[in-house]
Formats: structure tokens, sequence, C-alpha cells
């Protein structure tokens, strides 16, 4: 039985998940001691996971006014990317569900995505496919800083 080729929306897609497991598998079960411990300079474990989450729920709310043409209302005046339940204080583990839950949203919108409305042009330069492509990048760059803070595998 032949297999069909993986197309590119369906590579990013892949990686995208893929993040979100390795997350899972390799910082989830870690102490939260751990896992806030900075070294010199560095940043903590956490600190990385927190960036993540944040870039992670800034692409998602983007790509949701981009695809609906439904901007954030006026009335929320932070600025910050928000899910409405981050505590300054939350364990990693809940980071990681939110950067999970944030995840989610943008695969369900990608998947949702027509070949028209994935490869159109956008304000700014590129398109929604560069753009997801840009966000994958951004994955494999922190998950290299996190390898660096955890240890290879």
């Amino acid at each position: 039985m032949a297999t069909t080729p993986m197309t590119r929306k369906d590579e990013l897609l892949q990686q995208m998940i893929g993040t979100y497991r390795d997350l899972n598998n390799r910082v989830r079960p870690l102490g939260e001691d751990r896992l806030r411990l900075k070294r010199g300079d560095h940043p903590s474990i956490r600190d990385v996971i927190v960036q993540m989450r944040d870039d992670e729920l800034t692409f998602a709310q983007a790509l949701k006014e981009r695809l609906t043409g439904v901007p954030k209302p006026d009335v929320i005046m932070d600025q910050r990317p928000t899910l409405g339940l981050e505590q300054s204080n939350d364990p990693t583990a809940y980071i990681i569900s939110q950067f999970g839950t944030a995840r989610a949203t943008t695969l369900s919108l990608i998947r949702e995505l027509s070949e028209e409305r994935w490869s159109e042009p956008i304000e700014g330069g590129g398109t929604v496919v560069d753009r997801i492509a840009e966000l994958v990048a951004n994955d494999r760059r922190q998950l290299e800083r996190l390898n660096g803070l955890l240890g290879a595998p």
C-alpha cells in the first residue's frame, strides 16, 4: 500500500505537535526546584517555557485575528498575551499546559486553512505559511536552549 508524501502543511503541523510532546516528555517530569534554577546569566528552564507560552499565545491571537478579521477588543488594555488563567507563580507544568492550549488553538486554525489562505500574502510581507514556518523555527531555537539547560538527552 503506497503512502502519500507529507505536504508542507503536514510537516509543519507534525513539528508543532512534536514541540509540545518534547516539553511534556523532557520538562514536565522534572522537579520545580530544578526548573526554576538559574545559573549565572542563563535563564531558568521555566523562563524559557514562559517565553514559549507567551510566543504561542501571541501567535495564536494574531493568526485568529488575521483569519477571522476580528481584532482583539480595545477594552483589553493589557498587551501581554493571555489565556486569563496565568498567575506569576504557576508551576511549570501549568505553563506547559497553557502552552498546549494555545498550541491547540494554533493547530486548529491551521488545519482549517484552505490552500488559497495558506499561501496568500499578508501585511508585513510573506504568507501565512511563512509565519508558521517562523514559529516552527522559533520552537526549534527554544528547544535548543532547553537542551542546553537540561543537558543532552
